[in-house]
């Protein structure tokens, strides 16, 4: 017991250290004395936390993570008495977030968990800037219709850029990956020329957007800044979502230190101080859900060709003569069992080629004595082919249908061609 509760511990402990450092880094990067930074990165790191995390950590996590807050506020001399709601705020609005995703995703496929993700960010993000923004107009003075803004762009894409990276790097998957030697290659290609032409573009103080005798000059920067998106792709769906994630995050460091430091395609003259930031976090945020849909829609094109290759199917009616035992076939059932017309014409000679573990299964489901309504249940079994292998069948429920003179036992059976077994 002593062990664990050490694991917990030093777990908590981790995530309040990088929620600290996150918070160190965006008051750094903009330290405003209105207390609403342009970069919140610590959102991200919060929403990550909890959604990894059982229920029973999140009382833990969220004291640490409220410590780790202030200590920040502290560092850069921020008033504790309006830090302090803010602070809860923040943190709530982190936590609603990760309830709601995590209530919501049970037994859901991978792009309905992406998109509910994106939807509580944005409308919880938006309730949390009102309120942050209305405490900071009441207590100080400061403009609310501009805060509000600030704040929710801020959050939101913290929250949609960082939790993707963190996920990534803790290995979660949408789906299951297989890497080989040439992808790796590919991946690991991929990212180090990624790193090169973010650092080249965004390190780019010599393209003055303002140049009159060079007015394209715009254009050709912003077009440039495509191409470090692409290679994260490639890198992210060649090796996977931790590869990605690491591009995703050296990718962030170069466009956030570039941008602050008022060099590069979204530092523009226009804009006033803190706004490039915004705009480079958009752009983050962009790449962020391009490489985590993409992810999630091969996933599941990989995952629905394979339950279209293992579920494939042909159906196969019959009439059964409750009287003779006589069977007939809508279709060339024999050819797809590996047999012969004769045999699949008597359901003695079936019975005879059913597993044995599926036999009296198959016998009751071909009684004609029994009530057979059609409430009963479809029923698996396997039957035995000429090639020695056990095919496996889904039976619907037949349907007892009398006349004057006998009964005719009617129903369906659905022969897979993948279903060996």
């Amino acid at each position: 017991m002593f062990e664990p509760k050490n694991r917990a511990a030093a777990s908590v402990l981790g995530w309040a250290l990088l929620y600290w450092a996150a918070a160190y880094i965006s008051l750094m990067l903009d330290d405003p004395l209105s207390h609403v930074g342009f970069v919140w990165f610590p959102a991200g790191v919060g929403v990550a936390a909890f959604l990894v995390s059982d229920y029973r950590r999140w009382p833990w996590l969220l004291a640490a993570f409220f410590i780790a807050h202030l200590i920040a506020d502290i560092n850069f001399g921020h008033d504790i008495p309006i830090a302090v709601p803010l602070a809860i705020i923040t943190l709530t609005s982190d936590m609603a977030t990760a309830w709601i995703v995590s209530r919501y995703a049970q037994n859901k496929d991978g792009l309905q968990i992406v998109l509910r993700w994106i939807v509580a960010t944005f409308v919880i993000s938006a309730v949390a800037a009102v309120l942050s923004a209305g405490w900071l107009t009441l207590f100080d003075n400061a403009p609310f219709d501009e805060l509000v803004w600030v704040w929710w762009g801020a959050h939101a894409s913290g929250v949609l850029y960082l939790t993707a990276v963190v996920m990534g790097l803790r290995g979660y998957q949408l789906g299951s990956t297989n890497t080989g030697t040439k992808a790796i290659v590919v991946g690991v290609a991929s990212l180090i020329l990624m790193v090169i032409c973010a650092w080249l573009i965004f390190d780019a103080e010599q393209m003055d957007m303002t140049r009159r005798h060079a007015p394209w000059r715009a254009t050709l920067v912003f077009a440039l800044t495509g191409i470090p998106v692409v290679l994260a792709v490639v890198a992210a769906i060649s090796c996977g979502n931790r590869m990605g994630s690491l591009a995703l995050l050296c990718l962030g460091a170069i466009v956030i230190y570039h941008s602050s430091q008022g060099t590069g395609p979204f530092f523009l003259k226009s804009l006033r101080p803190g706004e490039s930031l915004l705009l480079a976090q958009c752009y983050l945020v962009g790449t962020a859900l391009l490489i985590v849909f993409l992810r999630v829609f091969t996933q599941t094109v990989k995952r629905y060709g394979g339950v279209r290759e293992q579920r494939q199917e042909t159906a196969f009616m019959y009439r059964l003569d409750a009287t003779s035992g006589h069977m007939d076939w809508d279709g060339r059932i024999h050819e797809a069992l590996g047999t012969d017309q004769e045999t699949m014409s008597s359901a003695t000679q079936i019975l005879a080629m059913a597993h044995p573990d599926d036999r009296s299964a198959l016998a009751a489901m071909l009684a004609t004595d029994g009530d057979k309504s059609g409430g009963e249940q479809a029923a698996e079994f396997r039957l035995k082919s000429a090639a020695t292998d056990w095919i496996r069948i889904r039976a619907t429920a037949p349907v007892l249908i009398s006349e004057p003179d006998k009964a005719i036992l009617v129903g369906t059976w659905l022969v897979g061609q993948g279903g060996q077994s």
